[in-house]
């Protein structure tokens, strides 16, 4: 189904149908004028119709870069948001995690740790559950998924160093598995260039990654490398 000036889709396989129906249309919801807010994470929570984004990379006081996570009122129209003020540092990727947290991947900062941090939807409330592989500290975690089984997966590049705002990594590119009820942690892919997004196919057989080498942190493009799935 070709794309028109109202849907703004494209159908290159006829099943999408089946999960945004025929046709399908975009409604702009909520913007913000002074930085682009709405960036990652994506966070539907279906209790109280609320959705949590995280922005792009922002400069604060003094050249400071931070990243603003954001909570989306869906109840009325038009949507109300309002700013999460929390301790995760540079957060990104996010998923539901148990019927009001969410987990996110924060990228960290000089000072702070790159790592999983679990919070609370309710109290706003953020706490660190993973931030290093056997001692060594991720680079930025990039985004994250739960398994069925109750596994996290999710992505580690070297983005933060090469954006200034964290120090030389001190392990590769990696895809990582870790388990919260064991604490077991293992490294699932270490050929990514710059793995990035991942997804569960429905049975959760199969992990799907992209993987964003082509584009550099530093904004250089090497179109030798790949930008793949």
């Amino acid at each position: 189904m070709p794309a028109d000036s109202e849907t703004f889709f494209q159908f290159h396989d006829h099943r999408f149908a089946a999960i945004v129906g025929s046709t399908p249309v975009i409604e702009l919801l909520a913007e913000h004028r002074d930085y682009p807010f709405a960036h990652e994470a994506g966070v539907f929570l279906p209790e109280s119709n609320t959705l949590y984004v995280t922005s792009n990379r922002c400069t604060g006081p003094g050249s400071e870069q931070r990243v603003h996570i954001t909570r989306v009122d869906l109840n009325k129209r038009p949507v109300s948001y309002e700013e999460v003020l929390t301790d995760i540092p540079m957060a990104n990727g996010a998923i539901n995690y148990g019927k009001n947290d969410i987990l996110f991947c924060a990228q960290g900062s000089m000072t702070q740790p790159s790592g999983l941090y679990w919070l609370s939807t309710t109290s706003y409330k953020s706490e660190l559950l993973k931030g290093d592989f056997f001692g060594r500290q991720f680079n930025s975690l990039n985004d994250v998924v739960v398994h069925k089984d109750g596994s996290v997966w999710f992505t580690d590049p070297i983005y933060g160093f090469e954006q200034g705002y964290r120090p030389p990594p001190r392990l590769p590119n990696q895809v990582y598995r870790w388990c919260p009820s064991s604490g077991n942690i293992r490294a699932m892919a270490d050929r990514f260039g710059r793995p990035n997004g991942l997804c569960f196919s429905p049975d959760e057989k199969v992990v799907y990654i992209t993987d964003t080498d082509r584009v550099h942190g530093d904004g250089t493009i090497d179109d030798m490398r790949v930008s793949s799935m």
